[in-house]
């Protein structure tokens, strides 16, 4: 697939992906829109329709009010005019049946000319309360320790009578919604002394009527105002398939417009949250789908105010703007891709001269000036240098890159033939260095005494020095260094060092002699203030004698074959070159039959693993006492593997040099 296919397929996923990404999120929030709208607008007609109802509501209790209060006047007015009468009477007559026959009469005159006032019947009693129901109220249940509306019992009320008389509302038996009001009223101050009361002997002054029909006014308000609710229910804007209704706690309908079968019974917990909140707003799923429902409880009347609509109504507007939004979105993804196309053939076609440009370039010919000489030409006719824009910008950046590029070819090719001139001289300096130093390892063993030597340079050449050979009286010279520093300079140094301890030795100094004329020598002479540890030996083989001075190197190992090490722990003195007019002392020590002298160079100590860990003296000591019955040579080699294990793939950090001498047991010593 071609580097134009791609951009191509890839911006027009681009612009496709943020037109589906934004239609996306266009419905999301449209959707919320019209839900949280349609809510808002539940939520105003249910407030519109429940202050209507509140207000009938206000208008119903008051005229009921109203018919209470006039009832109780009038009522209060014919007992107190009763009393009054009979009080007259019963003071102008002796008891008597005509007494007694004058006040029903007086009574019953009294109630038919108060009837006719209220157009209700009244009922004035003077009986005790176990004849009230019998004589006037037959449908109360008036016993003495029967509850009124109030929860106040017959005898409560007359216990506490006032001279002024109580009122007690009273449900009939057949029906507690019919009500009966009641004034009961003192005939005179001896029934207010009775401190208990006797349903028997107590009588009262009581008057009656049933309120059920003068309530009628107030009932007729409310059904007009439920008849003007369903003329607005009617006329109010709503959706189609949609249910408006009213009902009570009992499940009647009120007053309903639309209808939903679907709901049927699915409304009961939206009816219960609605009662314990006053409203309820959720979504309900029908088997005609998803509705959204509003519920009002209305406690004045004890009524539901339902509201329902399928959503899918609801979003309808936000349906048909989708569908508008689509082809206009698929245009622009059409429109877009072409134009994206169109400008993507335009682009890449400086592209591909640079591409052009970078296969001939990667074909080119290094070695040959001719042409390096033809690309640096053609970089600059086929490329449009001229162009004001990005890609202009990379075709000038790349005519440079590339112009760098063969100059530092020509300079790499200049610098790779130096380099084989320096690789050359390095290669002939370390045969030189291999030259100086002697192969020890291919000198035969000689009675009472074995030498091995072992060098591995942290590079091509290195300063480590070591060297073994024998004096005119027959002693061996013993010679192990480092030179501070690596490479070229350090290998020069060390040449010099060598030569210097050979003379010394050969003149016939003793080690620390030989110590005091080198060190002397490479101060007076050593402009880049370069330093050497040394210790220098001479070893009797027929008698194991050593003398050795050490100018500041590592102390030797002496081990014999069971492992038992011991270090030559004796310094002579500082590093030799550094400082003028040092003089080193002289040490001896004696090898015995079997034991040998392990001589190093710090390169061992400190090798390095991945961990940045030393190899150590430690290390080293165990390794040592681990093969010390070794020849010398197999001892060097078995301490080189255990580094080289310790190390592992990390490159050597300083060159290593190891040096063994080994006095044997001679055959007298056997005998011995």
């Amino acid at each position: 697939m071609t580097l134009r296919t791609k951009l191509s397929l890839s911006v027009g996923c681009a612009v496709a992906l943020s037109i589906i990404v934004t239609l996306v999120l266009t419905w999301q929030r449209i959707s919320r829109f019209v839900l949280a709208s349609e809510q808002v607008r539940f939520m105003t007609i249910a407030q519109t329709v429940e202050n209507n109802l509140q207000s009938s509501y206000q208008e119903y209790l008051a005229a009921k009010v109203r018919v209470v209060l006039y009832t109780k006047e009038q009522l209060r007015s014919i007992s107190m005019d009763a009393r009054n009468d009979l009080l007259a009477l019963e003071s102008g007559l002796p008891p008597s049946p005509t007494r007694n026959t004058l006040r029903e009469a007086l009574l019953n005159n009294h109630a038919v000319e108060q009837s006719h006032m209220l157009d209700e019947n009244i009922t004035i009693l003077l009986s005790t309360v176990g004849e009230l129901r019998v004589q006037g109220f037959p449908e109360l249940n008036v016993d003495a320790k029967a509850p009124d509306v109030k929860q106040q019992t017959l005898a409560d009320i007359l216990n506490n009578l006032s001279h002024d008389g109580e009122f007690a509302l009273w449900p009939t038996t057949k029906d507690r919604n019919e009500l009966v009001l009641l004034f009961f009223l003192p005939v005179n101050e001896n029934t207010l002394a009775h401190t208990s009361f006797s349903p028997d002997s107590s009588r009262v002054l009581v008057a009656g009527l049933q309120l059920t029909s003068l309530f009628q006014e107030a009932e007729n308000l409310l059904q007009n105002r439920l008849d003007v609710a369903k003329q607005n229910f009617a006329h109010l804007p709503f959706y189609k398939h949609g249910l408006l209704m009213l009902r009570d706690e009992r499940g009647k309908v009120l007053i309903k417009r639309g209808d939903a079968p679907a709901l049927k019974g699915q409304l009961d917990a939206l009816y219960a949250a609605a009662r314990s909140q006053d409203h309820a707003v959720g979504s309900v799923e029908t088997d005609d789908g998803e509705y959204l429902c509003h519920i009002a409880w209305i406690q004045a009347y004890q009524w539901y105010f339902i509201m329902a609509a399928p959503l899918n109504v609801l979003r309808t507007p936000f349906s048909a703007l989708v569908s508008q939004l689509v082809p206009i979105g698929l245009a622009i993804v059409v429109i877009a891709s072409l134009f994206t196309i169109f400008m993507v053939i335009r682009t890449l076609r400086p592209l591909g001269k640079l591409r052009d440009c970078t296969s001939e370039l990667a074909a080119l010919d290094p070695s040959s000036s001719s042409s390096l000489d033809a690309m640096e030409t053609m970089l600059f006719k086929r490329l449009d240098l001229h162009r004001h824009d990005e890609l202009g910008d990379l075709a000038r950046s790349f005519a440079s890159m590339s112009r760098e590029l063969i100059k530092n070819i020509r300079a790499s090719m200049e610098s790779m033939i130096e380099q084989k001139h320096l690789e050359g001289e390095l290669t002939a300096a370390k045969d030189i260095q291999r030259g100086i130093l002697p192969n020890l390892n291919a000198v035969q063993p000689e009675p009472g005494f074995s030498v091995a030597a072992f060098l591995e340079p942290a590079r091509q050449v290195g300063g480590d020095l070591y060297d073994c050979f024998t004096l005119a009286d027959e002693r061996k010279a013993v010679v192990m260094g480092d030179v501070s520093g690596k490479g070229v300079p350090a290998a020069l140094f060390m040449t010099m060092s060598v030569t210097l301890v050979r003379y010394a030795l050969r003149s016939g100094l003793n080690p620390a002699q030989a110590l005091t004329q080198v060190n002397a020598l490479l101060e007076e002479h050593n402009p880049g203030s370069m330093f050497v540890t040394l210790f220098l030996a001479l070893y009797s083989p027929d008698t194991g004698e050593l003398l050795y001075a050490n100018g500041g190197h590592c102390l030797p190992y002496v081990l014999d074959s069971q492992g038992n090490l011991r270090q030559l722990d004796h310094l002579s003195g500082p590093l030799v070159g550094a400082m003028p007019d040092v003089e080193y002392l002289l040490f001896k020590d004696v090898l015995a039959p079997g034991e040998s002298c392990f001589l190093y160079t710090d390169g061992l100590t400190e090798a390095m693993n991945a961990s940045k860990e030393l190899y150590g003296e430690e290390r080293l000591a165990t390794c040592l006492a681990m093969h010390a019955a070794g020849a010398p040579l197999a001892l060097q080699e078995a301490v080189f593997a255990d580094i080289c294990a310790f190390r592992k793939n990390e490159p050597p950090s300083d060159d290593i040099t190891m040096l063994t001498i080994c006095r044997h047991v001679m055959a007298h010593e056997k005998a011995a």
